[in-house]
């Protein structure tokens, strides 16, 4: 959605005349820039210090940060979270600083799929809902044994998080 606000053509804005549609963009790219800034500065700080983070950005096409190779290349790409046990397929990119992902895999089936276009809409236009951004305690779960501890769970359906 964010990418056609720079073609002018998102819905949002096609009540709005043309030089409004432009301007937008132009504070749009301005709100990226920083952003995009601040981004390169965590992961420089991460490095730098060694300190263990992980970063997470859809994986949607078209994606500025993925497509553009104006960023590190995601350590991974989780492309279908419903099958870890979130509500939503939508792909989902990773960069891991200063730890190695393992590579467990914890297929959990059990819950109804969300349409992401059927969720309630954000407050203010141009982002998303707080239910479209949030991930399943599920998911969660599965995301951590299988990519940071490398604990292999229990029995489907009764995967706990244990650190023993």
């Amino acid at each position: 959605m964010s990418q056609m606000y720079f073609s002018c053509d998102t819905l949002n804005n096609r009540h709005k005349p043309k030089y409004e549609r432009i301007l937008d963009a132009i504070e749009r790219n301005e709100t990226r820039n920083k952003f995009y800034v601040l981004l390169w500065k965590l992961s420089y700080i991460a490095e730098r210090t060694g300190t263990k983070l992980i970063i997470e950005n859809p994986a949607t096409k078209p994606n500025y940060i993925i497509d553009t190779q104006n960023f590190l290349k995601p350590t991974l790409i989780d492309n279908n979270r419903l099958l870890r046990g979130d509500y939503f397929r939508k792909p989902t990119a990773y960069w891991f600083f200063n730890l190695e992902p393992t590579q467990g895999f914890s297929y959990q089936n059990d819950k109804e799929q969300r349409i992401i276009n059927k969720m309630r809409s954000a407050k203010k236009s141009g982002l998303c809902s707080e239910e479209r951004s949030m991930i399943s305690s599920d998911y969660a779960r599965n995301f951590i044994c299988d990519f940071i501890l490398g604990k292999k769970q229990n029995l489907p359906g009764q995967q706990y998080l244990d650190f023993d």
